[in-house]
């Protein structure tokens, strides 16, 4: 991308008509650096769909209550008005952005993008799409749009190729997600298991992979490891009965008992000896968590399936 000659500037268009054409309003190039720079759409009255696309510094957003940092090469989508915020956070010093408004009737393509990939999209910085974008701004403050079926035309290309980009995008990093979770299956054990060591495995950033592993999943990589370690100790209290509770948490990635005894404590609600007694009776089950599916009204939520281990012995004096 060509930044340095681009002037900052914005223009609308408007075209009076009956026809319910997906249409751009609006485009801009923008750099901020005041912390007073923060738009809340709860209160906004204006209707439009933006797409916000970060070339320089560091952006968040805010969507139902879950922040998301948008960085160059990333761009964010909202509904306005809607339960949404966007604002230059206070670690950032500044924030250099294109965005575009839309027609209310490129909600249905805003849905679908949602569905797919959440609220901010990669779309790279030297890319044919961030070319497009560049080019459809320097055509709008330079040139105009002189009808409504330019217009239309240019934004149906542009929200085309995005969902092309990004659900390309979304499926090769679900598979990068998918191949994290099944190192967390493979290597808990590990007392050296950490984040950077998964990150690095599958080729994602830190940040970016616990985004999107919380939105695959609904949990983040830390939470999921716990869960996969209580999840196995309480296996083999169950069915290891000469196991002490040393060994037990060395062979599910703990240097000692005691460390142990407190997350398990924090997951369960009551020591392992405890537990151990109490479940003597009873089936153990595991949480697996697998990929969220669209609800109804096209929500996601993850949802979690129970896998039964094998039964211990019931004692004869027992109910």
């Amino acid at each position: 991308m060509t930044m340095h000659p681009l002037p900052h500037k914005s223009v609308g268009f408007r075209f009076p008509s009956d026809l319910s054409l997906l249409t751009l309003r609006g485009v801009g190039l923008q750099r901020v650096d005041s912390h007073s720079y923060c738009w809340d759409n709860r209160e906004r009255r204006d209707e439009h769909c933006l797409i916000q696309f970060c070339v320089e510094g560091e952006g968040a957003v805010v969507v139902d209550e879950m922040e998301y940092s948008v960085r160059p090469g990333e761009a964010f989508l909202v509904d306005i008005p809607g339960n949404s915020r966007y604002f230059l956070p206070q670690h950032a010093t500044c924030w250099e952005f294109f965005y575009f408004e839309f027609s209310k009737e490129c909600l249905p393509l805003l849905r679908s993008l949602y569905g797919h990939t959440g609220p901010v999209v990669w779309v790279g910085l030297d890319t044919p799409l961030a070319g497009q974008m560049e080019q459809l701004y320097r055509y709008g403050v330079e040139q105009g749009m002189v009808t409504q079926y330019e217009n239309s035309r240019l934004a149906y290309e542009l929200w085309m190729n995005l969902m092309e980009c990004a659900l390309a995008g979304a499926k090769e990093e679900r598979s990068k997600v998918d191949e994290a979770r099944a190192y967390i299956d493979q290597h808990y054990a590990q007392e050296s298991l950490s984040l950077d060591q998964i990150a690095q495995h599958v080729g994602l950033s830190k940040y970016y992979l616990c985004k999107e592993f919380h939105r695959t999943f609904g949990t983040t990589p830390g939470k999921y490891i716990r869960e996969v370690r209580i999840a196995k100790a309480c296996a083999l209290l169950l069915t290891n009965q000469d196991c002490t509770m040393e060994e037990i948490a060395h062979r599910v990635g703990y240097a000692n008992n005691n460390y142990f005894g407190k997350v398990f404590r924090a997951e369960k609600g009551l020591p392992p000896d405890q537990y151990k007694r109490q479940s003597s009776h009873y089936d153990m089950v595991r949480t697996v968590y697998d990929r969220p599916k669209l609800g109804a009204e096209g929500a996601v939520s993850p949802e979690s399936a129970t896998v039964p281990a094998a039964r211990p012995k019931r004692p004869h004096s027992g109910r």
